[in-house]
């Protein structure tokens, strides 16, 4: 600690790794996931979206999604949540590759002639960190766990996060104080603003895993739903509001009445196909 006594305060955001929070003790866990990415060359593809969400069920609960870039050019990533044993971090380079061979909706997109650049990766911190300060010290961002365990984004809370420290410091330097009681103020914040609505991403995250359909029934009320419930849903997805917003009526009861029509037609279907083999 000898290196702070010479600055007031030191803000880790070095990403999902964070050697400075890890050194320092803060951070004493690895990242617990992990993401691809690689780029498209343009007008080598058949893409005509601007960007589209992959739910493939064997990489539940995590996702792929390609996007456009200017130039023609795609974003084709693969984000790994934890949950699914068959889908760990150490195999992202087997999934990137088998869902572009494999998934019939992105090799559709991604043609025959696709030209694309060697996949990179990154680490990912779910769920948030239990402590983020110390004395003179702040942990921010992907360093802190200020990531979204259901959509494995983190750029909205790392904005947020930084927005927070940024006047919690401001408050910090006119007062003068820099120790552990003090900083704890900036970690409790951020749990309150977003942190705490994590558990309740990954809850949800876990339960799609184990209940695919309730992703068939989300698609369907988004689709049966005004242009109002969808821009509603996205803050919800992107981080703008919690993910427990997901339990008032407008939606629950929205997803409850597509699952029940769901799965009353998908009997319907089996028991007519039984029928007929009888």
């Amino acid at each position: 600690m000898l290196l702070l006594s010479f600055i007031k305060v030191l803000v880790c955001s070095d990403g999902a790794p964070s050697r400075l929070a890890t050194k320092l003790g803060l951070v004493t866990r690895p990242p617990d996931s992990t993401c691809s990415r690689t780029y498209v060359e343009g007008g080598t593809h058949r893409f005509d979206a601007d960007g589209v969400v992959f739910y493939n069920k064997e990489l539940l609960p995590g996702y792929s999604a390609l996007f456009r870039h200017p130039n023609d050019e795609l974003s084709f990533c693969v984000n790994v949540i934890p949950g699914n044993p068959k889908v760990v971090p150490e195999k992202l380079d087997y999934w990137h590759n088998w869902l572009m061979k494999k998934d019939q909706n992105i090799s559709r997109a991604l043609g025959d002639n696709f030209k694309m650049e060697k996949m990179k990766t990154a680490s990912l911190r779910l769920g948030g960190e239990k402590r983020t300060y110390d004395d003179h010290v702040l942990v921010v961002g992907d360093a802190a766990g200020m990531t979204d365990p259901m959509t494995g984004e983190g750029i909205h809370h790392a904005m947020e996060g930084g927005e927070n420290s940024s006047n919690f410091l401001d408050e910090a330097l006119n007062h003068g104080n820099y120790d552990a009681e003090c900083m704890k103020i900036f970690h409790q914040r951020w749990m309150s603003k977003f942190g705490d609505d994590f558990k309740w991403s990954m809850v949800f995250s876990q339960m799609l895993y184990r209940f695919p359909i309730l992703l068939d029934a989300s698609t369907a009320a988004l689709q049966r739903k005004s242009d109002k419930f969808v821009a509603k849903w996205a803050d919800i997805m992107t981080g703008r509001l919690p993910k427990i917003y997901m339990l008032k009526p407008e939606f629950s009861f929205t997803i409850i009445y597509e699952l029940v029509r769901l799965t009353l037609h998908r009997l319907k279907g089996s028991n007519g196909k039984q029928k007929k083999a009888e």
